[in-house]
């Protein structure tokens, strides 16, 4: 663009990745204030950036561990050896509604 004016004194882009804007709202803050002890020095960009990665990787945790509490859920309910009480299962309609 000619005659654009730059407002920067940066000569190059410092990454060819693109960015995220993140609005720093009355949460955001809150929850920065809360972790900042434990990133002493360090910007908040960077914070940010941290605190994404890790929400991540503890999602996938918890989604991993939910799927195999599934799966043991499913194995111990059709291992006709558990201790799961079939006949209660069978008759828990008609006895849930008696009074």
């Amino acid at each position: 663009m000619r005659g654009a004016r730059s407002y920067t004194r940066v000569q190059h882009m410092p990454t060819k990745l693109p960015r995220i804007a993140v609005t720093k709202d009355a949460e955001l803050a809150a929850a920065l204030a809360v972790v900042r002890g434990q990133f002493e020095g360090v910007a908040e960009a960077r914070i940010v950036r941290d605190l994404a990665i890790r929400g991540a990787e503890a999602l996938a945790a918890d989604e991993a561990r939910r799927h195999e509490l599934t799966e043991r859920l499913i194995a111990w309910s059709t291992d006709p050896n558990s201790s799961m009480d079939r006949e209660a299962l069978r008759t828990v309609r008609d006895t849930a509604w008696r009074r």
